[in-house]
């Protein structure tokens, strides 16, 4: 399995850059992982409509979702054109209902609704996703094959829940949106700290932090995350990580 990232911010980009968007590739297929305000350019400007061949959204904020719409037209257009026949495999929450609708209904995407606990095959990996405190239900996800497995937190209050869900993961990518300065009481995001801790209380290989705010400095994030798990790095845009 490899990762890619297009987007790492939220709740809004960097100008010319994209909120949340990555990329699971395995046996030659692509699981994009979030959809996120501009995340649909920058996927074409390295891969095809046609090379988008599922799509798993962790909750449905703008953030994370906001480009599906729009990724709408490009797979109907794929279709009249010849490039795709079928509809492509969309995994998301069914809450908030509107949103959902919007994409449960469309005819060249075939929705599956993410229950927690929920156990998949998706092109041979082994998908399972696990609901995470959040204002709206948003779930972490784990991907598993030939004997690698890659975890993605997702957006998240901090709980008790997603270490053990991450254990023993080769790959963490983690939600880390908040500076411990900023952070109030029940905030919905994982503060760089809390990324940190969890990726220690995991055991992970190696971990990955995301969702930047784009006014923070990134170097003080990192900092605040390498607290607690030393080898902490920020996703780069581009770049492709082999879990």
């Amino acid at each position: 399995m490899k990762l890619t990232c297009f987007g790492k911010y939220g709740p809004y980009p960097k100008g010319g850059m994209a909120t949340s968007c990555y990329m699971l590739t395995h046996g030659g297929k692509n699981v994009v992982i979030e959809m996120g305000c501009g995340a649909l350019s920058k996927l074409l400007e390295q891969i095809n409509i046609a090379d988008i061949h599922a799509v798993a959204l962790s909750h449905l904020h703008a953030d994370h979702m906001g480009d599906m719409l729009t990724l709408r037209y490009a797979l109907a257009a794929a279709k009249r054109m010849g490039h795709i026949d079928k509809p492509i495999p969309v995994y998301l929450p069914d809450f908030p209902t509107k949103e959902a609708s919007m994409l449960t209904a469309n005819a060249m995407m075939d929705a599956t609704i993410i229950r927690s606990g929920m156990q998949c095959d998706i092109f041979g990996m082994k998908a399972q996703f696990a609901k995470m405190p959040h204002p709206v239900p948003s779930f972490a996800m784990s991907f598993e094959a030939d004997g690698k497995k890659f975890v993605y937190s997702g957006d998240t209050q901090d709980n008790e829940k997603l270490a053990p869900f991450a254990k023993k993961a080769d790959l963490l990518l983690m939600d880390a949106a908040i500076l411990t300065a900023s952070k109030i009481q029940n905030a919905p995001h994982l503060s760089a700290v809390d990324a940190g801790r969890i990726g220690r209380d995991a055991d992970a290989k190696r971990m990955l932090i995301t969702h930047l705010f784009p006014e923070y400095d990134p170097a003080e994030v990192l900092a605040e995350a390498q607290q607690h798990y030393p080898d902490a790095e920020w996703i780069e845009e581009n770049k492709q990580y082999e879990v």
